[in-house]
């Protein structure tokens, strides 16, 4: 009876939270967590105020939720888009791309996601499983430095944020191709790749421009 009535309660949880994260994303792109009581989040979703904390332990553990479940999206696109190529310094470009595309198409989704820490500072963190694979194969291969091993996820990860907040802030499509170029040139002249130029430049095209 038990399991029976546990069974029937969880797609009841299932919405409640996944109404619990849509508010929140709504409410997160127009300000940050700090202005955003749980009351306005609740409000938001058409649920009671207990319900948000048999979900989320407080307002930056739901704020972090909402960024990994936007960054999910992203990588689900990195990997659909990197679906056939295996050469790793291929899929590293067009998996920045993705996160240049998406900060060009979903301004306020990539603010979100960029405030999110912990993904953000662990290189370890499930969530940059493809990119810590993707070095270790380059390493492996010769194409990478070996330094790349351990410090090269944080190093792409970051200039990845940085590539997206100056996206952000600038938008043209143009002045986005350019930096886009540069800070993958940068990436992978830090990595030890040199002469990376036709990848970065298929990159851009197929998914910067071409989206």
């Amino acid at each position: 009876m038990i399991a029976k009535t546990a069974s029937r309660q969880e797609p009841r949880r299932l919405r409640t939270r996944a109404a619990l994260l849509e508010a929140g994303a709504k409410l997160l792109a127009q300000r940050p967590i700090d202005a955003i009581a749980v009351n306005d989040i609740v409000d938001a979703a058409g649920v009671a105020k207990g319900s948000f904390f048999n979900h989320f332990q407080d307002k930056d553990a739901f704020a972090a939720e909402v960024s990994a479940e936007i960054r999910a999206h992203v990588e689900a696109r990195v990997t659909a888009v990197n679906a056939n190529v295996t050469d790793p310094a291929v899929r590293m470009a067009r998996a920045m791309c993705v996160f240049v595309q998406f900060a060009l198409s979903d301004a306020k989704r990539a603010h979100i996601m960029l405030r999110g820490r912990e993904w953000a500072a662990d290189g370890e963190h499930p969530i940059n499983a493809g990119l810590r694979a993707d070095i270790d194969q380059g390493v492996a291969a010769g194409q990478f430095a070996g330094r790349a091993k351990t410090a090269g996820i944080l190093y792409v990860i970051g200039l990845c944020q940085v590539l997206m907040m100056a996206v952000l802030s600038r938008r043209e499509l143009a002045e986005c191709q350019r930096l886009t170029a540069e800070l993958l040139a940068l990436t992978f002249t830090g990595l030890g790749l040199a002469h990376a130029e036709a990848i970065i430049e298929n990159a851009i095209d197929e998914i910067v421009v071409g989206a």
